[in-house]
């Protein structure tokens, strides 16, 4: 009876569901662990009762969002990605600022962290591209049906060719130049995505070639004019003072230094990246144990940029290991409910949605361990109101296509029977 109630409430993949619970009782621990510094002030449980209102909220928005019908997540393709366009040109003019960069927008009071909307709305306008290119001989895409993603509906002209790749990219290029200059990183992990996804789809393998090839060309030639650039530009403005943090990050991943006494380190302006070091060397192969870390204290942001360091510190790296398998088996099952879906547009959707988890995460853990700096929560396990809400979305969509997915295998099991 009790198997029967719980396969009607939670249906779809039970592999995806289990990694998502577990998910949500690693944040709990880690994050009520690591939001100490948050707790000076004598409110000790108000982080950890707002984030455990936020994993509920989570977890609502997860079954609410695997009872949708794939139809309909298809049918707000346009919406999600409009709407994230929409919110990157609001936060320009009322974007709340942090550390120079409009990192949020607020709305009745609430900060809403838009940028992972954008993502969605990225990856599900991507996915209808794909959808709409695959045909017969391949992947190809008509001027005809490019111009209709952005709404054009030009008569046809005789054009012949394959647009897949020029239309994927003006998609992705629009919301990314409003992002760059706001945050680096998010645009790196949706490139990554993108090259990723026009690879499954199936892209021609010429016009990906040269697009690679074009993109090493660029990130030379950008790094190293970035490189020239003299520290007097930071007194620019806002964009001065963003390119010169870049040039130092660069500066600091191309550094070759012989290894340091302790004492000689420099920790002023660098507590993140050598606090964070300190707690994976403290932690070991088995860590701390939960709740016992104590370089917490003095990683800034521990919660939520750093929040892997704090679990190499309490769980060591058996813990640390284990939270990248999970990631991986995430990432393999969505590559097995989109290798079952027929419908095309569901199937490029979950295997976007995994890359795009996985990639974040991994870029997350790499600069937890290396000397690059910059902010990216770890998704599902940083404390987040709305980058934890959208990444419940996320695993929502992928339960929605794998019940889908579910329902054809049943479907055509009994017709197998009836035979």
């Amino acid at each position: 009876m009790s198997r029967g109630i719980t396969a009607r409430l939670f249906k779809g993949d039970r592999v995806v569901w289990c990694v998502f619970f577990i998910f949500c009782v690693l944040s709990l621990i880690e994050v009520f662990s690591a939001s100490s510094r948050m707790t000076y002030n004598g409110n000790y449980y108000g982080p950890i009762t707002k984030h455990s209102i936020f994993i509920m909220a989570g977890v609502f928005v997860v079954w609410f969002m695997h009872n949708m019908k794939s139809e309909w997540i298809k049918g707000m393709t346009k919406l999600i990605y409009f709407v994230g366009l929409g919110m990157l040109i609001y936060a320009l003019f009322k974007g709340s600022q942090f550390n120079n960069s409009n990192r949020w927008i607020s709305i009745m009071g609430f900060e809403f962290q838009h940028f992972e909307v954008v993502k969605l709305g990225i990856v599900m306008i991507i996915s209808s591209v794909l959808a709409k290119a695959q045909c017969d001989d391949g992947t190809r895409l008509s001027w005809e049906a490019a111009l209709s993603m952005f709404g054009l509906a030009p008569r046809s002209n005789g054009k012949r060719g394959d647009y897949t790749m020029a239309a994927i990219l003006l998609l992705v290029a629009i919301p990314s130049a409003f992002i760059i200059t706001e945050n680096l990183s998010t645009v790196a992990i949706l490139a990554t995505v993108t090259l990723a996804m026009m690879f499954v789809g199936g892209v021609n393998w010429k016009h990906m070639l040269l697009l690679i090839l074009t993109g090493i060309a660029s990130v030379i030639i950008g790094v190293t004019a970035l490189l020239q650039v003299p520290e007097d530009f930071k007194h620019s403005g806002s964009i001065g003072n963003k390119v010169i943090t870049w040039k130092h990050r660069i500066e600091d991943v191309f550094k070759s230094e012989a290894p340091q006494h302790p004492k000689d380190v420099k920790i002023a302006g660098e507590e993140q990246r050598v606090y964070s070091k300190i707690a994976i060397a403290e932690g070991g192969p088995l860590g701390r144990g939960p709740g016992n870390s104590v370089r917490r204290d003095y990683i800034p942001h521990a919660y939520s940029d750093f929040i892997y360091a704090v679990i190499l510190e309490e769980l060591g790296l058996v813990g640390g290991a284990f939270v990248v398998i999970l990631y991986l088996t995430l990432l393999y099952r969505c590559g097995k409910i989109a290798k079952e879906c027929e419908d095309p547009y569901a199937s490029f959707l979950v295997t976007g949605i995994g890359i795009l988890i996985a990639v974040q995460a991994f870029m997350h853990m790499n600069i937890t361990v290396g000397d690059f700096v910059t902010g990216q929560p770890l998704p599902l396990v940083s404390q987040g109101g709305t980058s934890f809400l959208i990444n419940c979305m996320y695993i929502g969509i992928i339960l929605s296509v794998s019940r889908y997915v579910s329902r054809l295998n049943k479907e055509a099991e009994a017709q197998k029977s009836n035979k």
